[in-house]
């Protein structure tokens, strides 16, 4: 397990981070041997803010564009 955590290091797919935004990981192996990689977005979570709008209905929002001729953002 650690060489393969080694391997992902090198390869530059997982890193070390002292980011507020980090994600933690763990790497477990499964019964049929293979590696799989569980990310666990605790540090994300706590630095995020609530967003007091919700998300608009994407049904309602299309049936509002619907018949438009030009788009724009």
């Amino acid at each position: 397990m650690k060489q393969e955590i080694q391997n992902m290091f090198r390869r530059d797919i997982i890193c070390l981070s002292i980011s507020p935004y980090f994600v933690s990981i763990s790497v477990v192996k499964k019964k049929n041997r293979i590696i799989r990689i569980c990310s666990t977005p605790i540090g994300l979570n706590a630095t995020t803010i609530d967003d007091e709008q919700p998300l608009s209905n994407m049904r309602e929002l299309m049936d509002a564009i619907a018949e438009a001729k030009y788009y724009s953002s």
